[in-house]
């Protein structure tokens, strides 16, 4: 019977007198009518801090997002985790989600957790702390802590279709997000939730101090909650009838209001919305109205300078850039020439990117494990590779 070997990945240290002491696992070659020979030694644990090489220096990636609150508020950088869940904390308390009440005999409670995440720049350098308050919605009972939770967003084919009809007819268009929407929605049902991990402690709430059986009593949705994206459809469809806009017959999260030059179309994908028209003044009106009772924020912003496209192959690159006859350009399909007139115009930008700073390769490609790690860290993916057996 031939055996085929196992690849087997070995997490390497930076540090020398780390690496000194650490038993490597080998594998002996397997052999025909034999068995796999294993010696079995100290198992290798990957290191928590992985490399990457990024403008000629070395940085070091530790950053790891906390799984629970006790562990966010006893890290090296636990200030930053408690600065980010107190800023939510007081968020929710602002926007008057809840009001706090003694338990009620008749319901149970449920639970809420804290999540956490960073945000990072295009470097990979953390620009923010950021935590959530979630609801654990799985434990709510339809009919008594919810009753419907459908809620509808825009088909596909909608968005293409006003999509098209904006560059057929020269159609201004901006993409909008509202934050933290969910928390906007008024609820229906009595829904009674645990006090969240480090409300007392960073808050120090008078109401709470002292009381053992104190909870949440939600007045506004919360994320998590199983009626949440419902509750908030509602309360957003609620909003744009009121400035005039009706739904269409065949898409219940396209509105229409005004027609010719006063024309608006809002398309919603739940919380991001895309309105259209054929004058600016029209769409900053409207968000103006959305605005006065959601807090709004524009996604992207009009271009500054080139498209940049990176490219590995400095061939395709110098045919792109060359505007004369070569016999190659015949070999390009001509739907795709028009490249070289944006090169020329400056609207495209080309630009060489070294194949090994290609971020694509480690879901593409068997590579080493140095250049993997590398490659993933580049890309915020994943941070730990465990060894196989």
């Amino acid at each position: 019977m031939i055996t085929r070997s196992r690849t087997r990945y070995i997490e390497e240290t930076t540090d020398p007198e780390e690496a000194e002491g650490r038993k490597k696992q080998i594998v002996a070659p397997s052999a025909i009518g034999t068995k796999r020979q294993k010696v079995s030694q100290a198992r290798v644990k990957p290191s928590d801090e992985l490399l990457a090489i990024e403008g000629g220096q070395l940085m070091a990636a530790t950053e790891e997002v906390p799984k629970t609150y006790a562990e966010a508020t006893t890290r090296q950088d636990q200030d930053e985790w408690k600065k980010a869940i107190a800023s939510e904390l007081k968020s929710l308390i602002v926007n008057k989600t809840w009001k706090l009440v003694p338990k009620p005999a008749h319901q149970r409670p449920i639970g809420c957790r804290w999540v956490f995440a960073l945000k990072r720049d295009e470097k990979g350098q953390v620009v923010r702390y950021k935590a959530r308050l979630v609801a654990k919605g799985y434990s709510q009972r339809h009919g008594i802590d919810y009753e419907e939770t459908y809620s509808p967003v825009a088909y596909l084919n909608s968005i293409r279709a006003m999509l098209a009809k904006c560059s057929a007819e020269g159609m201004e268009i901006e993409q909008c997000d509202v934050y933290t929407a969910f928390l906007y929605g008024k609820l229906k049902e009595e829904i009674y939730m645990e006090l969240p991990e480090g409300l007392r402690e960073l808050l120090e709430l008078a109401e709470a101090e002292g009381e053992d059986d104190v909870v949440c009593m939600l007045l506004q949705s919360l994320y998590g909650l199983k009626q949440a994206s419902r509750v908030w459809n509602e309360t957003i469809d609620k909003h744009l009838k009121s400035m005039g806009f009706e739904p269409a017959d065949a898409d219940p999260c396209v509105y229409t209001r005004g027609e010719g030059d006063d024309e608006c179309i809002v398309c919603l994908y739940v919380d991001d919305m895309l309105i259209a028209s054929r004058q600016k003044a029209v769409i900053a009106t409207v968000k103006a109205g959305i605005a006065e009772k959601f807090l709004l924020k524009d996604i992207g912003a009009e271009q500054v300078g080139a498209t940049v496209i990176y490219e590995d192959n400095q061939g395709a690159m110098a045919l792109a850039k060359n505007v004369g006859y070569q016999t190659r350009t015949k070999h390009v399909d001509i739907r795709y020439h028009f490249i070289r007139e944006k090169v020329v115009s400056n609207e495209v930008e080309l630009e060489y990117m070294d194949t090994k700073n290609q971020l694509d390769d480690f879901m593409t490609k068997g590579l080493s494990s140095k250049t993997l790690r590398y490659l993933m860290m580049r890309s915020d993916v994943g941070p730990k590779l465990e060894t196989s057996n």
